[in-house]
């Protein structure tokens, strides 16, 4: 009975032993841990975590801790947040020391659409140069040997926290790309702002994966989604093995130049899990002549943005315009590239200067314009996913006529029982979704409608609203779309 007891608590004790890391594993993963502070143009700035990964001094970190993702005011896409490349660094001897900036380092690689970042550790605090191998580094390992349950922890410098922040948990899965390479790993172990870039290791103290998004459902519980340090470019790690890197690129945001084939593709590395689309962005070349019509082989939706604000768009097809800026991109949504890789080329057509800019295509689904001034009240909402409440761009929503049923009407128009002209008859405007998911109707005059909101993928969704008079601007409910 004795014997029997010993051997139950001995493997009731196994697993609790299991959890903790070896001290010198915990010890080492504490000096190799990186605070990173980047002081962007214009003010501002941005902190995140990293991990010494050489012991030289070079840095593994997402690319959102130091440059931007998305086009905003403050910058285009894969540019650097601080466009001088000076990044702020503090590492500690132990747990109980607190970070403080130490040394400066510059950003020498990057991918805007894997989102990760190679820092290297130039100086100290007063500018002398870092000389020899003096940092403590962390090996890198693939997610081969995880597994789901597999126990992991996460170091990083949450946001007001001055000291190592550890927290644990497990491997819940993994997400994967088109290639079948692995896009995400999935984990219960909590992440927080500032954890972005810092280290998840295996039980040995390998990094394993870079923390970068908590991903929150609102029929789930957060998901915390780490890139696995495997999908490292092959490049990055060559430079590493020739010797110091002392040049900056930035991959991931193409060029876009004339007289060149222009070629890409989508793996399904999009952090999206609802709504399953790539966004890739192009920068147009300095010299690159304008009007000119950007074109793809595919109707993908693509778009001119300038900062968060859509210029223009279209499926297939879209015009950048000389006024458009030197800061405006193009943007192009790709779905499903997790199930198959979506390559496409672009090609570029030269306008007339004097060529009259309209739309490069007119939406099937939208009624033509009455060319009419609009008199009556402005309609504003927001297309959403009904499952995570995320933002749903590229949809359409439609005003009906008196007595049209606008969810039958588009459903028989898809079965080809509409012509476009007798789909049009019965609709009085309609509008399309930008990136936000937000609409605008323009000019409806007072009454009551009914309408429907559509989307490639979702269901058709009823609306209905009313105008009373005199009202400028109604702003509704987000719908709420399903597929």
């Amino acid at each position: 009975m004795r014997a029997a007891l010993a051997l139950a608590l001995s493997l009731l004790a196994a697993p609790v032993a299991a959890q903790e890391l070896a001290e010198n594993v915990t010890d080492r993963c504490v000096r190799a841990a990186v605070k990173i502070t980047v002081l962007a143009d214009g003010g501002g700035g941005s902190t995140g975590s990293g991990t010494i990964i050489d012991p030289r001094g070079y840095v593994l970190t997402n690319f959102h801790v130091v440059g931007h993702m998305r086009p905003s005011d403050e910058g285009v896409p894969g540019t650097l947040l601080n466009s001088a490349n000076r990044i702020q660094l503090a590492t500690v001897e132990s747990a109980r020391q607190s970070a403080r900036p130490r040394w400066r380092g510059v950003v020498v690689r990057a991918d805007q659409r894997l989102d990760m970042a190679l820092i290297r550790i130039v100086s100290d605090s007063d500018g002398n140069a870092i000389r020899g191998r003096p940092f403590t580094a962390v090996p890198l390992a693939s997610t081969e040997s995880l597994r789901p349950g597999s126990h992991v922890w996460a170091f990083g410098y949450p946001l007001g926290v001055r000291t190592i922040n550890v927290t644990d948990g497990s491997v819940a899965g993994f997400q994967m790309n088109g290639q079948d390479e692995v896009a995400w790993l999935r984990t219960d172990t909590e992440f927080n702002p500032g954890n972005s870039g810092g280290m998840l290791v295996d039980r040995r103290g390998r990094l394993v994966a870079l923390p970068t998004r908590v991903y929150h459902g609102r029929a789930l519980e957060p998901v915390e989604l780490a890139r696995p340090v495997e999908r490292m470019p092959a490049e990055w790690r060559r430079a590493l093995q020739a010797g110091h890197i002392t040049d900056t690129r930035i991959d991931g945001v193409r060029m876009l130049t004339a007289g060149a084939e222009l070629r890409d593709v989508a793996l399904g590395d999009s952090v999206e899990m609802a709504r399953p689309v790539d966004q890739h962005f192009w920068r147009p070349a300095a010299g690159l002549p304008r009007p000119v019509r950007v074109s793809l082989d595919g109707r993908h939706p693509i778009a001119v943005m300038r900062g968060d604000q859509v210029l223009r768009e279209g499926f297939g097809a879209v015009e950048l315009q000389p006024d458009d800026g030197p800061s405006a991109v193009i943007s192009i949504l790709l779905v499903n590239a997790r199930d198959n890789p979506i390559r496409y080329s672009v090609s570029l057509e030269p306008l007339a200067a004097e060529e009259p800019t309209t739309p490069a295509e007119t939406p099937e689904l939208a009624p033509e314009p009455s060319g009419e001034e609009p008199s009556g009240a402005t309609v504003v909402g927001r297309m959403v996913q009904v499952t995570n409440g995320e933002a749903l761009s590229g949809g359409w929503v439609f005003v009906a006529r008196p007595g049209v049923q606008p969810v039958e009407s588009l459903e028989a128009w898809l079965r080809g029982e509409l012509t476009r002209e007798q789909l049009q008859e019965r609709f009085v405007t309609a509008a399309r979704s930008n990136v936000r998911g937000e609409y605008v109707l323009e000019g409806i005059p007072p009454g009551r409608y009914d309408g429907a909101a559509a989307a490639d993928g979702y269901r058709p969704t009823p609306i209905s609203f009313t105008v009373a008079a005199e009202q400028p601007r109604i702003e509704l409910r987000p719908i709420q779309m399903r597929q």
